[in-house]
């Protein structure tokens, strides 16, 4: 077998491969002698007809199936030759196999890169420092109140800015409704509501009144097609609610289910800091991989790139779809989300690498110990059995993924113990 491998970029290595006459010869036989094993000729008992037979048969499917030996045993051996450390499935190309002649491929693939690891240890990080003020508090006990308001159905006055109200609208452009009629819709009378004019025009008018109202459809209205443009609601009010907020004292406590304000105002304390730490810790480990991905630049194989992109742009689309847009929207703009995202995909790729780079110089692994405590922690969150939750990851395959990321995990709380961590304001 003859090979040679060169560079494409830094990630990335082509060979091209020839496998001698002879060698294939040699696997048309061992091809052969298998297929006679269980070969069915007319004849001829089952696995008994003459090897000639056999070539004559089958010389197709043991052409298909020397392929599949050569191809995968020359690349195997071309690894080994040019000591390349792959970390992709190679794509083969341009197969040439004619009789009486080598087979010649040739095959690229990804390949590790090589980077010289700054320091990780000891690395200067600075963490927030969390702190609870009473008016962090009374904020809070602000929202509560927002947030348990009372509702209260007014029959006797008209609409007036701060009330809410029930009602039935049709949105028209050019004459012509934009979509479907909007029943029983909550609408907040408020004058930086979305559509400007919209709410402010049902100021004055009685439950069981309907309008037609005037307005300019916002330049972000979610369907572009009527975005600027002039459009008439035509309003129905059906109900007029009047928002009240209860008094904060105990009994809005008990509504809580505390037994006091005091008691109300040291839980949610307790819950904010909390929250607070969480996020301190949150914006450590960021402040962390992103000291790491800025002190260790190199190139990284592109096929994980695109893979990192192509995930990122998903993402990003599946959570605007979840917030109303429309999917046939947003992949037209797949160009304008790759070159948003693509130095952030880079980055994570080249982090990937770093964290496995670190695991392997501190021999930090996932064992069984880890993969059990993932399974409890899954099937709590989910409502499973842990027997079920390993079952699935078993039977998907899934157990090496959920074994690197543990190990990610691992080697992020190494890189945190061993840092010098001061605390801010």
């Amino acid at each position: 077998m003859k090979s040679k491998a060169k560079s494409l970029e830094e990630c990335s290595t082509l060979f091209e491969i020839e496998v001698s006459k002879e060698a294939i010869a040699r696997v048309f036989d061992e091809v052969y002698n298998d297929i006679a094993k269980a070969a069915s000729i007319p004849g001829f008992r089952v696995g008994k007809a003459p090897i000639e037979m056999v070539r004559l048969h089958y010389a197709k499917d043991a052409r298909q199936e020397v392929l599949k030996r050569l191809i995968p045993q020359a690349y195997r051996r071309a690894l080994q030759e040019h000591d390349i450390h792959p970390v992709s499935l190679p794509e083969i190309s341009d197969v040439i196999f004619e009789e009486d002649k080598p087979l010649t491929f040739k095959a690229r693939v990804d390949t590790r890169p090589k980077f010289k690891l700054k320091e990780y240890k000891g690395l200067a990080l600075e963490k927030k420092k969390v702190s609870i003020s009473d008016a962090d508090i009374d904020k809070m006990l602000q929202n509560l109140r927002e947030l348990n308001a009372k509702y209260i159905s007014i029959d006797d006055r008209a609409v007036k800015m701060g009330d809410y109200v029930v009602g039935d609208l049709e949105c028209f452009v050019d004459g012509k409704p934009i979509h479907k009629k909007r029943e029983n819709l909550w609408v907040a009378i408020d004058k930086d509501s979305f559509v400007v004019g919209l709410s402010e025009n049902m100021v004055g008018m009685k439950k069981g009144e309907e309008k037609d109202i005037e307005v300019t459809l916002p330049e972000k209205y979610p369907d572009k097609a009527f975005a600027g443009k002039r459009a008439t609601y035509h309003v129905l009010i059906k109900e007029i609610k009047e928002r009240k907020l209860s008094d904060l004292n105990d009994d809005f406590a008990k509504e809580m289910g505390k037994a006091n304000l005091d008691e109300l105002r040291k839980e949610i304390a307790s819950e904010m800091e909390s929250h607070a730490k969480a996020n301190a810790d949150i914006e450590l480990e960021n402040s962390l991989l992103n000291k790491l991905m800025d002190d260790n630049v190199f190139s990284v194989p592109s096929a994980f790139v695109t893979r990192q992109l192509d995930y990122m742009v998903e993402d990003a689309k599946r959570r605007l779809i979840e917030k109303g847009f429309k999917k046939e929207d947003l992949d037209k703009r797949d160009a304008e989300f790759k070159e948003r995202f693509k130095n952030d995909a880079v980055r994570q790729v080249r982090l990937l690498f770093i964290l496995d780079e670190i695991a392997t110089r501190e021999h930090i692994k996932a064992d069984e110990e880890d993969l059990n405590n993932a399974y409890r922690a899954i099937a709590a969150q989910n409502g499973k059995k842990e027997e079920e939750v390993r079952a699935y990851y078993e039977s998907q395959e899934l157990v090496d993924n959920l074994a690197e990321k543990i190990r990610e995990g691992k080697t992020i709380r190494f890189l945190l113990d061993n840092a010098k961590i001061s605390e801010k304001e």
